[in-house]
């Protein structure tokens, strides 16, 4: 969304970059798009990132769900259960960093590396009651 501020934060880098060349201050003036445009691309831009950061989760998730899926039932419920009382924010990165420390050895069933109290989305702890 283009602001007050981000439009004149464009008018000034372009107006340095004429002052860096004084003699050439012309030629780079016609070759600096206007406000509208930049603002216009820099939307766009930030829709395609969005697109592109979303599928990149929702490729995550998908390959986390298949290493869940690839484990025992008793490895995979007390993983899951692990999972809902873990410290991370809900985060298919965090999940699949979790799986690979449990994958190589790092971590075991017996042996998590956090205490087992239910969190929120955001890894915060909800209660003090122990998650069942």
């Amino acid at each position: 969304m283009p602001t007050p501020r981000k439009r004149a934060a464009l008018r000034r880098k372009q107006r340095l970059e004429r002052e860096a060349l004084p003699l050439l201050a012309d030629l780079v003036a016609e070759a600096q798009p206007s406000e509208d445009d930049v603002m216009r691309a820099r939307a766009d831009q930030w829709t395609t990132q969005e697109a592109r950061d979303r599928s990149r989760r929702a490729r995550k998730w998908l390959e986390a769900r298949a290493r869940l899926a690839a484990l025992s039932a008793n490895e995979r419920a007390v993983l899951r259960r692990a999972w809902d009382c873990a410290p991370y924010p809900a985060d298919p990165v965090y999940l699949l960093d979790f799986l690979h420390s449990y994958g190589t050895g790092r971590i075991t069933l017996d042996a998590l590396p956090f205490a087992l109290v239910p969190t929120d989305q955001h890894g915060c702890r909800t209660t003090l009651a122990p998650c069942v």
